[in-house]
């Protein structure tokens, strides 16, 4: 049986949170004249204070999620009163993510031990109608019940959402081999379902757009080694072809966004002329792209279009270089934003939420040493006001985060961040390098970041290299990563070693590697390929045999033969080529100590990965530490097993990687010893 979620009602508990007035703010000004002590792991690592505040679409409320009992629950703060209620608590599963359906109710996820198959429920504002909408899928069993995923959440419609997936009468007893999974209007009141499209067994459907009125107006499919996009004009029409292209697997040619107001006009980045994306208005009707709207002058678009909430205007869209930029086609959205930079000096700031009438403004504020500070802006009142931070941390404990750049080895430019410990300056330190995972598209960039402050408080300069197969640097950038798994990939991070060491910044017999997921890879990958360059090494959900990881929960089991494949395509194009660079055949390569850890529920690297590595370990004598959760997924979401997991691996660091004079004894006692003559300065 599935477990399902079970929500508590916590009526009329208040909360001690309410918007006070404007902080004075400077992020250039935040230190404090004595040096605090550095933050906890569970300052860092532990469930923020607030999440994902929304405002109600009529202005007078915020619903925002919050720790309570080591889990997100969901509370609600009401502006005319300043008091917050608790709605809605899950006793064995986290509140993921929320949003309004009008100003009465809210649908929101739920995490189900980490399988990244999320209960979809809804809730009036006094926790007592709760609706179960479609459950978890249970993957591991092979069976598929009523579970969806959300196309569009419909924000000018009160009532009805478009999802798309399987579907039974009985929802609690959801349960059921076979079936055929379908596109619906939801109705979020009362179940009620309006099919507007069914998939048939061979559809590869790579992503669908509906328009304002949820109806399916454009969908990409995948049709052998090519994405076929399609669009018909309403629900009982046929799709025609519109544009076909190469698939890529990452940044397509076409890049859909949304409808405008019309029904009409669909926003969409495209590739196809400009590496970096451009955005451009496609005229559904009569097939018209015409000339781009915008073109970054540098790094790449994102996704992020910003409109007014009927979307009948086009206010923006965002782009990254080192740091992240928009571009405004609205004038008063472009003064407004002007005067909270102004306000808010050398900090990123952001309108994540706003009613309905565009009054009411949740403004998000943010820099490198500063996770995040929601502020609500009352145009109309003409007031800005503090609603809540987002961690209870203090900027001085913390430092920044700059932007570097080197040269690989074939000439390649490769971008990053550095962050110092405290006192570095003029001295070799020990060095983390911390690859972000993916790999292709992700990237890593400029603000808040708890494991390189983490890192840094510990006394390590933390190296965080955008590699090649990266995102923002346009998609030639991006391919230059393809098959280069454990390859020039690796030498990129293996480059930024040795660039941090020839410019005195780190000390060569003090490097570590670090990282998740694809990092994880490049972890095991750095220790088995260039064992000299590391003194020890933290394997966090990593891929250890290449010829076992798949894209989205292993879809790739299920391609025909010349169809697209992931594994062949971006990892590496034979099973003797992968082989190669597949830890799980290097492991007696590795001389250091490693510390490996990994979610049981993992949908994407499955705990095999693990199973067969600690076997290798074992056989080769190697010494290692390791944690496996058995109600975890890709990467720790439980406030306790994460919290445990740095815990463990700051141990691990001060017995492998001691800032200088430091030797760790055991796992209790720091003892000061002098520094050798001359030891930590840079030759």
């Amino acid at each position: 049986m599935i477990p399902f979620l079970r929500m508590r009602l916590a009526a009329g508990a208040v909360l001690p949170w309410a918007v006070t007035g404007l902080l004075s703010w400077s992020a250039a000004t935040a230190a404090t004249p004595t040096s605090p002590p550095p933050p906890t792991i569970e300052q860092l690592f532990g469930l923020p204070q607030v999440r994902q505040p929304r405002v109600s679409p009529d202005g007078r409320r915020i619903a925002f999620l919050f720790p309570h009992e080591k889990k997100l629950a969901l509370g609600v703060f009401d502006r005319s009163s300043g008091e917050s209620n608790m709605v809605l608590r899950g006793e064995d599963e986290s509140i993921f993510s929320f949003f309004w359906k009008g100003p009465e109710r809210i649908v929101f996820l739920a995490d189900v031990a980490g399988n990244e198959s999320f209960f979809i429920g809804a809730t009036d504002l006094t926790g007592r109608k709760v609706l179960r909408l479609a459950e978890s899928q249970r993957l591991e069993d092979n069976l598929v019940g009523t579970f969806a995923t959300i196309v569009d959440e419909l924000r000018a419609d009160p009532a009805r959402i478009v999802v798309a997936g399987y579907f039974t009468d009985n929802v609690e007893n959801a349960l059921y081999l076979g079936g055929s999974a379908v596109v619906t209007r939801l109705n979020v009141q009362n179940r009620a379902r309006s099919t507007v499209f069914e998939f048939r067994d061979s559809d590869r459907t790579v992503r669908l757009v509906a328009d304002n009125t949820g109806a399916l107006r454009v969908r990409g499919r995948l049709v052998g080694r090519e994405i076929l996009w399609e669009h018909r004009p309403n629900d009982g029409d046929s799709f025609r072809e519109i544009a076909r292209h190469a698939y890529h697997g990452y940044q397509e040619d076409w890049q859909p966004l949304a409808f405008a107001a019309d029904n009409v006009t669909l926003w969409m980045i495209s590739r196809q002329r400009h590496d970096q994306g451009a955005l451009f208005a496609y005229n559904t009707k009569t097939g018209q792209l015409g000339e781009p709207l915008f073109v970054p002058p540098a790094g790449e678009l994102d996704d992020d279009l910003v409109t007014t909430p009927d979307r009948k205007r086009l206010l923006g869209i965002a782009y990254e270089t080192d740091r992240r930029h928009y571009h405004w086609f609205d004038a008063d959205r472009a003064a407004l934003m002007a005067k909270l930079e102004n306000t808010f000096a050398g900090s990123e700031v952001r309108i994540t939420s706003q009613s309905d009438d565009q009054n009411v403004k949740l403004i998000w504020v943010a820099h490198d040493r500063e996770p995040g500070t929601y502020f609500v802006l009352d145009e109309k009142a003409g007031s800005l006001a503090l609603f809540k931070r987002s961690r209870n941390l203090d900027p001085a404990q913390l430092q920044p985060r700059r932007p570097i750049q080197y040269q690989a080895r074939d000439g390649v430019t490769i971008h990053g961040y550095l962050t110092l410990p405290a006192g570095a300056t003029g001295r070799r330190v020990p060095l983390v390098v911390h690859p972000h995972g993916g790999p292709f598209g992700v990237r890593d960039s400029w603000g808040f970041d708890a494991d390189a402050q983490f890192l840094a408080s510990r006394g390590y300069a933390v190296l965080q290299p955008n590699y090649r197969g990266s995102g923002g640097y346009g998609r030639a950038f991006l391919d230059k990563g393809r098959h280069q798994w454990g390859r020039a990939m690796q030498d990129d991070l293996s480059d930024g070693v040795k660039w941090a060491i020839a410019e005195g910044l780190a000390d060569p017999a003090r490097v570590a590697i670090y990282g998740a997921s694809y990092g994880g890879y490049a972890t095991l990958a750095g220790l088995t390929l260039t064992p000299e360059l590391y003194c020890c090494g933290v394997n966090y959900v990593g891929a250890s045999d290449l010829e076992i990881t798949f894209k989205h929960r292993g879809d790739d089991a299920y391609i025909k033969p010349g169809d697209f494949n992931y594994q062949t395509e971006w990892v590496g194009p034979s099973a003797d080529y992968r082989a190669a660079t597949s830890p799980i055949n290097l492991v007696e390569r590795i001389r250091v100590p490693t510390l490996h850890a990994y979610g049981e529920k993992d949908p994407r690297v499955k705990i095999d990965h693990w199973t067969r590595l600690e076997a290798q370990l074992k056989k080769h004598g190697k010494p290692y530490e390791s944690v496996a959760q058995r109600k975890q997924g890709h990467g720790f979401r439980d406030e306790k097993a994460s919290v445990g997991f740095y815990g463990q691996l700051d141990e691990f660091l001060a017995t492998h990687l001691a800032p200088a004079g430091q030797v760790k004894i055991g796992r209790e006692k720091v003892i000061e010893m002098p520094a050798a003559p001359g030891a930590g300065q840079p030759k």
